[in-house]
């Protein structure tokens, strides 16, 4: 019977991972470049893989300078797609010194605020090859440990800074986007909550100290630590399977 029970959770399971990849292959996230000599044109695109589904849909683009000046600038918004349409969400252009490294991150989210597409480019010193070697996988990019801040607030911040500073230090790589996400929950607090993908690993009330920050932060990547293991073995297990 126990044997029986295991058969089925495995093959609903991989028939949602099955699913999810289908899902996936619906909207397509791609971040186009123009390297100058002093300046990098960015141009994030969204296209819709399928001919007649309406697509109601949001995005978060993001750059992420890390170097000599340090910065995260992001910028987000509804959207729609037609069938087989393809459109721009945003153009810019950024300076290049030659001693920072830039990430550039492209992430589409459908009605229920799940991760449907994704795409990075990495310009600076490590970053060379960096997209050919991403394209010899597949016509996806693939992303690795990443943490997408949607903060508002002070307390946000510092929280996505220490949780940041202790997951980097793990050195683990994932598919996975961690997505920490602030709401307003009175005149005074926020609520923050950290999840990967629509499963929500911690949600906690904030608080000034900076002491209960920190602690909040340690308690949150050991929590993701654990779960993208998990994830990582029951994939490898039905791969065997």
């Amino acid at each position: 019977m126990k044997q029986s029970l295991l058969h089925i959770f495995f093959l609903l399971f991989s028939f949602n991972m099955v699913f999810s990849q289908f899902t996936n292959t619906k909207v397509k996230a791609k971040i186009e470049v123009e390297e100058g000599v002093d300046l990098i044109g960015i141009t994030a695109v969204a296209e819709n893989l399928t001919e007649a589904t309406f697509q109601s849909l949001s995005y978060k683009f993001s750059i992420i300078r890390k170097g000599n000046n340090e910065s995260n600038n992001q910028q987000g918004g509804i959207f729609s797609l037609l069938g087989d349409q393809r459109i721009r969400l945003s153009k810019t252009q950024i300076n290049t010194d030659g001693n920072s490294e830039l990430i550039v991150l492209l992430l589409i989210y459908d009605e229920d605020k799940v991760l449907i597409g994704k795409d990075r480019y990495v310009f600076g010193e490590k970053s060379q090859n960096s997209r050919e070697e991403a394209q010899k996988k597949g016509d996806g990019v693939e992303i690795t440990g990443i943490v997408s801040d949607e903060t508002k607030t002070k307390f946000g911040k510092d929280f996505y800074d220490f949780f940041y500073t202790e997951f980097s230090k793990l050195k683990y790589n994932s598919s996975k986007v961690i997505t920490v996400e602030e709401e307003i929950a009175n005149a005074r607090t926020t609520r923050i909550r950290v999840r990967i993908d629509s499963e929500i690993l911690n949600e906690f009330i904030s608080r000034p100290e900076e002491e209960f920050t920190k602690a909040m932060a340690e308690e949150t990547v050991v929590r993701v630590f654990n779960y993208l293991k998990k994830i990582e073995k029951e994939s490898k297990y039905i791969t065997q399977y």
